[in-house]
């Protein structure tokens, strides 16, 4: 029998999921939670196999910050509607064992659960082909820079913004054009929201 776990702070698609997956022969949920301290606590008194856990939930604690405070232990398969690459590289790289669209169907998120039960993983295309090819993500000071260029700022706004010297900025930018091959703040920009560096357009 899969012990499952639903982290996901919809309560309908909770329901929904408990519902349909507990129903299965194989799988018994053994609870759901809707925060970050809700999951530690679940996760600690049930030992679940498997937990299907969305990235973005409601509280300051994400999907990817549980799976990462519970590694090793037991297999996440992470469910997001959100397909930034940096969020597939960021679970690979923390342990996830599978990466599900939330559009995905209830046989497809079965058998991925099955799968991951058996030793396997479940990633997708998408995310397999993602974290091959993902740039490096900026440094926590230039995502800082790269949100602020997003909402409008000039360099010289940025430096007073971020109590930094003009050239600071300038040099910063200049690196980042290089790495991510650009040629313009804009492009700039739809880089970094397409990647889930910043929020935006993906």
């Amino acid at each position: 029998m899969i012990r499952l776990a639903i982290i996901e702070d919809h309560p309908a698609i909770a329901e929904g999921l408990t519902a349909l997956l507990g129903g299965e022969p194989d799988v018994t949920v053994v609870g759901t939670a809707r925060t970050g301290d809700a999951a530690d606590r679940l996760i600690e008194a049930q030992s679940p196999d498997i937990i299907l856990c969305d990235i973005r939930l409601a509280g300051t604690v994400d999907g990817l910050e549980i799976l990462a405070r519970h590694m090793p232990g037991p297999a996440f398969i992470m469910l997001s509607a959100y397909t930034y690459p940096s969020y597939y590289v960021a679970a690979v790289e923390r342990g996830a064992k599978g990466y599900l669209s939330k559009m995905a169907s209830i046989e497809q998120i079965l058998k991925a659960v099955r799968t991951v039960a058996a030793g396997g993983t479940a990633f997708t295309d998408d995310a397999r082909r993602a974290v091959r090819t993902a740039p490096r993500p900026p440094t926590p000071r230039e995502a800082q820079i790269l949100a602020l260029v997003a909402e409008g700022l000039g360099n010289a706004e940025i430096a007073e913004r971020l109590l930094l010297r003009l050239k600071t900025v300038e040099s910063q930018l200049r690196r980042m054009f290089d790495r991510y091959d650009v040629t313009s703040r804009t492009s700039l920009v739809r880089v970094a929201q397409r990647q889930g560096w910043i929020e935006g357009d993906n």
